[in-house]
């Protein structure tokens, strides 16, 4: 999607928290939000309450909530922008930012998700201080619903270094995902490279990303900054499928077809290994079979099928020794804890 954004003189005072001739804030958040009532008051807090000189514009999209979003929202007055996207789907919500934000950065927070104090004044010099930098993202905490830590890192021991093209390009890189609400970029990037793809279902992160590193490089911080709230469910996963098959035909256009199969197998392997780890046997079966057909020569897909014959307790562990040997005894998995507990 091409964004059409507003020039200064064409943003008025009650869409942009800011009059005329006002000086622009250094940092746009942008918080899309669709029924998160309960959890979007933390997240604003955690922009509203950043360590950092260089100025916030927090920017709160109310893509067509029916809950009490709206309230809480107007509860904040003036202290944000409140702007309201009919257009479904959180790509449309962020673009609808995007067209409004004046920051030289932008920077992305869900809202059931929240920030440290100082992410910003952490991240923004990554991007000050290299000039070529068009991305910085940093490590987070994952929470499960409840609130419970799941895992205190999202990358492996030792990780340190940001991806190359090939690396997102493949699907298979232990830096991904790279969660949205870690990312800090230039705007003029954002702008450049068209926001997100509205014709995503899911995914539409990932193509972002594909998008931004084409344009130049990225700088990771090994620090958690961030507490991402997620716990895998069926609808979620099949939101994921969803999305996937969409972004294998654009990689396929424009890399061809191996790269977006190796892409698109990745991600069925791993929502397999989900469903396979809560006892959804057959779910499991049919993502590893979905990924066979994409590449039936891939050895260690037909093993992911077999798995499925074995003890889940035994499949449960093998992953679990997996990840210890990956990311440490610190590291926790929602999936291995609840398939202990199914155990």
């Amino acid at each position: 999607m091409n964004l059409t954004v507003m020039n200064d003189a064409e943003v008025s005072a009650d869409q942009s928290g800011l009059s005329r001739g006002e000086t622009c804030p250094g940092v746009s958040v942008i918080i899309p939000v669709h029924n998160d009532a309960e959890t979007l008051a933390r997240a604003i807090a955690s922009a509203l309450a950043q360590d950092f000189a260089g100025g916030v514009e927090v920017i709160v999209v109310n893509n067509g909530s029916t809950d009490g979003t709206a309230e809480v929202i107007a509860g904040y007055g003036d202290s944000i922008v409140a702007i309201n996207e009919t257009t479904p789907g959180v790509s449309a919500a962020r673009n609808a930012g995007i067209r409004v934000a004046r920051g030289e950065y932008i920077a992305f927070l869900d809202a059931d998700d929240v920030w440290l104090p100082e992410k910003l004044a952490r991240t923004v010099p990554l991007l000050e201080n290299d000039p070529e930098c068009v991305l910085a993202y940093h490590d987070a905490i994952e929470v499960d619903n409840d609130g419970r830590v799941l895992k205190t890192s999202y990358y492996p021991l030792g990780h340190d270094s940001p991806p190359t093209l090939d690396d997102l390009l493949s699907g298979i890189w232990l830096g991904l995902p790279i969660p949205t609400c870690t990312v800090l970029m230039r705007r003029e990037v954002v702008i450049r490279i068209g926001g997100f793809d509205e014709k995503l279902p899911a995914a539409e992160d990932l193509l972002m990303f594909i998008r931004a590193r084409e344009q130049g490089p990225f700088r990771y911080l090994p620090e958690p900054l961030a507490r991402r709230q997620w716990e895998p469910s069926r609808a979620r996963e099949e939101w994921y499928i969803a999305g996937g098959y969409a972004l294998y035909d654009v990689i396929r256009s424009d890399y061809g077809k191996p790269v977006a199969t190796s892409n698109l197998v990745a991600l069925l392997i791993w929502l397999g290994k989900l469903a396979h780890l809560r006892g959804e046997r057959v779910l499991a079966a049919r993502r590893y079979l979905g990924a066979i057909r994409l590449k039936p020569t891939r050895a260690k897909s037909w093993l992911r099928l077999f798995t499925t014959f074995m003890p889940i307790p035994l499949v449960a562990h093998l992953e679990r020794q997996r990840l210890l040997r990956l990311y440490g005894p610190s590291y926790l998995s929602v999936a291995v804890a609840t398939s202990a507990r199914n155990g």
